[in-house]
């Protein structure tokens, strides 16, 4: 097989994904998969996981941490950056404290001062690495804090508008396509970050209603959609007792492919693939992996303009894994991810070395784990 391993250094979303579906169909999974683990070993992914002393702080005090690196892969240890960035920003995302930490063997530690004249409020404490800055600020780890200065009273208390929120939609698989019928999903966010209950309707440009929704559990919902060409829809969207507020929805595309993802709790996801293109490439592939690690490639020829895809669930690695469908081109055409809860759990037990002790006596206590969790 060819050695694409070069190939992976220009990585940019789909793009390596696809280079890898342009092999032979006859190549052998395991060299596929050792393409992919040396793709991988060259657009390495940090982690980096920040425990503070405590979640609020009076000005004056000092905010001590520790950091602990790993491979955003496998979650071990990662012993590559000697360096991490501590940032505590305010609501505006202006730094107001900053601070360098060495690393060794993936672990480092701190403390930042806080000046006496912090306002009261919440504060980010962001933390990061000189490598994760090649990567989208996403993969950086944040935390809220709340800072009190005892000396400047609090702030009048300002009654919350419940229309000030913002709510977004994506449909499952990426993209809106006329003809065909989408789930999309949406969440409603307050100024707070929170989710806020909401419901509404769907209208198209003759202002009819297409669709109506209400939000589940935390601002968040779904409704079905099967745009019709040409037409451009809108949401009418209200929460609480304030004045609807009117959202557009992604336009749909004239031509392309849709995904739905089932789970019936049967052990099994069912990916089912819908495209109107003229004339497609007949065969489509379903491309699956978790945190970069690859767990199976998959190849299904259309009938109708539909292909039909079934995973196994343990097939999967814990946490969120991407499924990406490519067309018979090899191009990628829609992408979802899809959350498996981790199986595995972690029992700590605590004993101390003595039933009782004297005065000033020292305590030793014993730590053990009771079932050891991969933490890959």
């Amino acid at each position: 097989m060819k050695q694409i391993t070069g190939l992976f250094k220009n990585f940019a979303g789909y793009t390596a994904l696809a280079l890898l579906l342009s092999l032979n169909c006859t190549a052998q999974v395991g060299d596929i998969q050792k393409s992919f683990d040396n793709y991988r070993q060259t657009a390495l992914h940090e982690k980096v996981f920040a425990h503070t002393d405590k979640a609020s702080y009076l000005t004056g005090e000092i905010i001590w941490f520790k950091l602990y690196v790993v491979d955003g892969t496998y979650h071990k240890p990662l012993d590559i950056s000697k360096v991490a960035y501590v940032d505590v920003l305010d609501n505006n995302q202006v730094p107001v404290m900053q601070t360098k930490v060495a690393l060794h063997n993936g672990k480092g530690s701190g403390s930042v001062y806080i000046p006496i004249t912090l306002s009261n409020g919440n504060f980010k404490l962001r933390a990061y690495t000189n490598w994760m800055k090649n990567f989208s600020p996403d993969y950086y780890f944040e935390k809220t804090l709340t800072i009190v200065n005892p000396q400047i009273a609090p702030g009048p208390m300002t009654a919350v508008n419940p229309a000030a929120f913002d709510i977004q939609f994506f449909p499952e698989g990426g993209n809106l396509v006329s003809g065909l019928s989408s789930k999309v999903a949406f969440k409603a966010v307050g100024k707070d970050g929170k989710g806020v209950d909401v419901s509404g309707a769907v209208i198209d440009s003759k202002n009819d209603t297409v669709v109506r929704f209400r939000s589940l559990k935390f601002g968040m919902g779904s409704f079905m959609l099967k745009p019709d060409a040409g037409t451009a829809y809108k949401a009418v969207v209200k929460a609480g007792t304030a004045a609807p507020v009117t959202k557009d929805l992604p336009a749909a595309g004239s031509q392309g492919y849709v995904m739905q993802v089932a789970d019936n709790n049967t052990g099994q996801l069912t990916i089912t693939v819908s495209t109107n293109v003229s004339n497609p490439e007949p065969d489509v592939y379903l491309f699956t992996h978790t945190r970069q690690s690859l767990e199976n490639i998959k190849r299904v020829v259309l009938n109708n303009g539909v292909a039909t895809f079934t995973v196994d669930k343990n097939s999967l690695g814990d946490g969120v894994s991407h499924l990406t469908v490519f067309a018979g081109d090899r191009k990628p055409v829609c992408e979802r991810l899809y959350f498996k809860r981790p199986a595995q759990t972690l029992a700590i037990e605590a004993a101390a070395d003595s039933r009782q002790y004297g005065i000033r006596k020292k305590v030793n206590v014993s730590v053990s784990t009771a079932q050891n969790a991969d933490m890959s």
